[in-house]
């Protein structure tokens, strides 16, 4: 993003805005002198015994509407304050309330800074208890969520806001494993990592996520809206925001919610503080509890399992005008990965198998060690350019690495029952075996290595100024994400596979839930094959996936709020706009090679491409000393030799057809518009806060064209040229069939091209009621919307011609061909969101909240084959030609109603007596419900999910635990067992805990500790005739990640 063009247009039209306010301030002050004298009263309030700045400490003046709330830097200003006596009333959650005399003179400011305690948690005399290392490290969590508590109580809007301190430490400073705890969040896994987050039921990719407000950019290995989280750190990140339903100040495409991420800022404390972290990081395997290197299937090495860490983060203010924080962390986290597949077939040639008795089919295993390596830096630089007026300046740098060593081996029983020799066994089965017929298993080992390199870029620079009745706020933001997968360059070969030599007779028994407990490998003789005998193996093939992909996002925004005099209530109206441009590009590859042997047999031995350190290992479930094959190993054999790998005629075209059919590019350009009014009524017990956004979109794509009919020579009319016997006669430069020429001319990399805009207006109302000071009734109303992947706006069309006469060709009543085609034209998913909540904050700092909402969602997306008519192909941007041709693509097909309700509850139990004050708990849960159209299903659908815990602090002691339910969560059909087949996550509960010791005034031992008990990730297909013994698919065990060190301040 080139910065220098909007550096100077924003700076401009901030000092143009400025000066003109400047002058209508002063002409606003002359005219309200000549009718009565007022002064103004500004200061920062302040946690006298934490030290931090307060942001949203509600200032007022007792008796009077007049109001205002501190920022982020704990400053607040009160204009148009009368002259004479008044009393300054300041309250912050769970802190004592102040009130300060004052008299304020006729045109004249008053500087009062405020310090808060509380008696009940501090004591009674504050300089002895900020002296107190103890009381202050007991009572962290608890000022951490009485910001997150005092910040949430008092939004405009209904949101859930979380600081990163109040569950203890998260292991690795992962964000999803923080988000997780959220009210309405789900996790999105990908195998032990949290990639993603749903709310409410909609997925990752109409989810927004942002920092400071500015939108995140971080491709994974395919084109997604989804922001993915593994290379995101918590430690630069002070609270979280989630908001349900938008304002029109915010993005309307967040059709499920919003997270915000707030990053620490320079003026929140009034002096420098340096916290910083040393840990080591392990997985609970006992065979790698060691501080010796043990073996690793990434390159077949020994590597060490316990591995340091190191975080810390440094806030430095240079007086009270300028401020820097840094924050960085490095950390190195090793897990586990066994998996146990179990694969039930409903059909089969001979099998007699069906949709309600179902036979095992084939059995996997999986042995995967894992690294995945974290750095962040970030830089935040705050500047108070005038009093009014801040500067902020940020940047960070986030790098991941994953290293992954997955072998599996595979047991396949076969899909047919018919022995051959016929002389063979036949095959039978029952609900707990399968015995296989002769000649028709197989056995595959497959060794896997990958390497993939994250890295994430951003920065952005913000403007604020507010003199309590001007509010101007700009900013610009760029971020720049690029993900590699790398095996050539890393030494390695993605996958090296190997198969059984000869036929075989597989037969699985004594099968339980998740894995058989005896497996049989039989040859044609019917004589016993040991599978963990290498001999008994031959090469096939091996393949790399080297590709990259990245993704920039660059964003601006500009907003003007004015406080309204001329109302007899508080009132202020405000206008803003941003744009935002994302481009994604993709250029994956994919090549293959098939085993030759080292002197041309390709029946050779496979052993000299063994593991040879990471052998003889323990593979879990009842598998051990597998021989497994190493893809470092048979990429160092091929560099040295050749010959070891051929690479097939078939087998280039199929590279070239792969790197050109998912090359893709695409563009999208988001402009917004939106008025904001907000009103406190009936001496501010009512506030409103309504509005209008409109966002318009504009996307470019660029996707692959297939036209298999482009090698044939056609006339003038378009038919085919034919020869003497009616055959189509081919281009002469296409080549034979299946070739390299043959390809250029069927595919066109891409060529597809779509333009596509769209736009609507999206209001929304908040409303928030007083029904006692501390009782909050809120209502909210917003119209969102969802854009459909970028696997539907990147174009990418296959034409199939059918071989008509010319007569067919004219005749409307033949079907002339298929075309499949993404549909560029999607319209997005509407949605009409409605929100109830009630939310009690007790005079302790706690928070009883429950909510109902609706979400009323159209256009959902369905795929479907028709007979092409004018209208479905000018929807799909395609020539009007191809009317009567079969058109599979994706239309907007369905509706639906999501249904739910909320609680969530976080209070200290320091009510109940001395003994209580040393513990907090909290818990929130989370039901839907989802009816409507047969097509209208989601993928991230969760009717169930909730969290509970505790924390417990005394003196040297913090102890916290943390449960999460995730329920039953339905995924993708599965329709080999039935039209009502589905995948689905098994609920699972997990248990996480964080526990500290203090040892002096600024140092603590700390340990955390992920899925304590080791609860597996069971996956599960059925329908409803699936019988109870083959409903479950796949079982995941990642073992228990802990990590132990210290931690200081200084």
């Amino acid at each position: 993003m080139n910065l220098g063009y909007p550096i100077t247009l924003l700076s401009a039209c901030c000092a143009l805005t400025f000066a003109q306010i400047q002058d209508l301030h002063a002409a606003n002050a002359t005219a309200a002198t000549a009718t009565r004298q007022t002064g103004t009263i500004t200061g920062r309030v302040q946690n006298v015994v934490t030290g931090q700045f307060l942001n949203k400490a509600r200032v007022s003046l007792k008796g009077t509407d007049l109001t205002a709330f501190t920022d982020a830097f704990g400053i607040y200003r009160l204009v148009d304050v009368r002259t004479g006596p008044v009393v300054l009333e300041v309250f912050y959650t769970d802190l004592d309330l102040q009130q300060i005399a004052l008299d304020v003179p006729a045109g004249g400011s008053i500087e009062q800074n405020v310090g808060l305690t509380s008696k009940a948690r501090y004591g009674q005399n504050q300089a002895v208890v900020a002296l107190d290392a103890f009381v202050i490290s007991a009572d962290k969590e608890t000022d951490a969520q009485a910001i997150a508590t005092n910040e949430q109580r008092f939004a405009p809007n209904i949101k859930n806001v979380m600081s990163t301190d109040s569950l203890g430490d998260t292991l690795g400073s992962s964000v999803g494993e923080f988000l997780k705890f959220i009210p309405g969040l789900t996790a999105e896994f990908d195998n032990a990592d949290i990639a993603g987050i749903s709310v409410r039921g909609i997925g990752g990719g109409m989810t927004s996520i942002t920092t400071d407000g500015a939108p995140a950019s971080n491709v994974w290995v395919s084109p997604t809206r989804s922001v993915d989280l593994r290379s995101m750190a918590l430690n630069d990140i002070s609270r979280i925001e989630v908001t349900k339903v938008p304002t029109p100040s915010t993005p309307a495409d967040s059709l499920g919610g919003s997270v915000n991420m707030v990053g620490k800022s320079a003026f929140e404390r009034s002096g420098a503080l340096l916290r910083y972290g040393i840990n080591l990081v392990g997985n609970g395997d006992r065979a790698n509890l060691t501080l010796k290197k043990t073996p690793h299937s990434y390159l077949d090495r020994t590597t060490y399992k316990l591995l340091p860490g190191f975080n810390f983060d440094y806030t430095l203010p240079i007086g009270k005008n300028f401020g820097i924080v840094v924050s960085g962390m490095t950390n190195n986290i090793y897990n586990e990965q066994h998996f146990t597949r179990n694969a039930w077939a409903s059909a089969g040639t001979g099998t007699a198998s069906s949709i309600d008795r179902p036979y095992l089919q084939s059995y996997l295993v999986l042995d995967g060690p894992r690294n995945i390596t974290r750095n962040t830096l970030g830089l935040k630089v705050d500047w108070r350019v005038t009093p009014h007026s801040v500067l902020s300046l940020g940047g960070q740098l986030n790098r991941a690495t994953t290293e992954i060593g997955t072998l599996q081996l595979t047991f396949n029983a076969g899909n047919n029952g018919t022995p051959t020799p016929a002389t063979g066994s036949a095959f039978s089965y029952g609900d707990n075996y399968t015995i296989g017929a002769t000649g028709r298993g197989t056995i595959t080992n497959n060794g896997t290595n990958q390497l993939i390199n994250q890295e994430t870029t951003a920065g952005n620079l913000n403007y604020r100024f507010d003199d309590g009745k001007w509010r101007i706020e700009a900013g610009l933001s760029t971020s720049f994400s690029l993900t590699k997968r790398r095996y050539e360059d890393a030494g390695i070969f993605y996958q090296m596979i190997g198969t059984n030599r000869n036929p075989i007779r597989v037969s699985i028994l004594d099968i339980v839930s998740d894995r058989p407990g005896r497996i049989q490998v039989f040859d044609n003789a019917n004589q016993p094959i040991d599978y963990n005998n290498i001999d008994n193996y031959r090469g096939t093939t091996t393949n790399n996936a080297q590709g990259k992909n990245w993704s920039n996002y660059d964003s601006g925004n500009l907003s003007l709020r004015r406080r309204l005099d001329f109302f007899p209530f508080p009132s202020s109206v405000q206008l803003g706009g941003a744009r935002r441009i994302q481009t994604v590009d993709l250029k994956p590859g994919n090549r293959n090679w098939t085993f030759n042997g080292p002197d041309g047999n390709p029946l050779a031995s496979l052993a000299p491409y063994l593991m040879q350190v990471y052998k003889n290992q323990d593979s879990d479930f009842g598998f051990k000393n597998i021989p497994w094959l190493s893809p470092s190993r048979g990429w160092s054999a091929y560099q040295a030799n050749p010959l070891l790998f051929i690479k097939t005629p078939a087998q280039q075209v199929a590279e070239e057809n792969y790197r050109i059919t998912n090359s893709e590019h695409v563009a999208e350009t988001v402009s917004s518009l939106y008025l904001q009014a907000e009103a406190s009524l009936f001496k501010s017990r009512l506030k409103i806060l309504t509005g209008v956004r409109y966002e318009k979109t504009l996307d470019e794509g660029r996707g692959s064209l297939f036209d298999p009919t482009a090698v044939f020579q056609r006339n003038a009319n378009g038919t085919f040229v034919r020869d003497g016997a009616g055959r189509q006669i081919r281009k002469p430069d296409a080549g034979l069939v299946g070739s390299m020429e043959e390809l250029r001319l069927t595919r066109q990399e891409r060529a597809a091209k779509a333009n596509r805009t769209y736009d609507g207006y999206y209001p929304s109302l908040h409303t928030t009621f007083d029904l006692r000071e501390n009782f909050l009734a809120r209502a909210a109303y917003a119209r969102t919307y969802g854009r459909p992947n970028f696997t539907d706006i990147i174009p990418r069309t296959t034409i199939s011609e059918r071989d008509l006469t010319e007569d067919q060709l004219n005749d409307p009543t033949v079907l002339k061909g298929t075309l499949t085609v993404r549909n560029t034209s999607l319209r997005p998913w509407t949605a009409d969101n409605y929100d109830l909540s009630l939310e009690y904050y007790t005079p302790q700092g706690g928070l009883f909240s429950a909510s109902v909402f609706l979400k009323e969602i159209k256009n959902f997306f369905g795929d479907a084959v028709r007979f092409a008519t004018p209208a479905d192909l000018e929807e799909v941007g395609l020539d009007p030609r191809y009317v009567g041709w079969n058109l599979s693509t994706k239309f907007n097909s369905g509706d639906a109603r999501i249904t739910g309700g909320e609680f969530n509850l976080r209070h200290s139990l320091r009510g109940l007596g001395g003994w209580g004050g040393y513990f907090t708990v909290f818990a929130n849960a989370t039901k839907l419900n989802l009816a409507g159209n047969r097509q209208a299903s989601f993928t991230s659908f969760i009717p169930k999910s909730g969290n509970w815990g505790a924390s417990f602090n005394r003196k040297q002691i913090t102890v916290t635990t943390r449960w999460n339910y995730r329920g039953l969560d339905k995924r993708g059909a599965q329709l080999a067992f039935g039209p009502d087949g589905f995948e689905y996550y098994k609920a699972r509960t997990t248990l996480d805990m964080y526990l500290a010791y203090q040892l002096t005034r600024r140092l603590s031992l700390a340990g955390s500790v992920n899925n304590l008990l080791n609860e597996p990730q069971t996956l599960l297909r059925y329908g409803s005739a699936t019988p109870a013994y083959a409903r479950q698919f796949q079982r995941a065990h990642y073992g228990v990640q802990f990590g132990l060190g210290l931690k200081g301040t200084y």
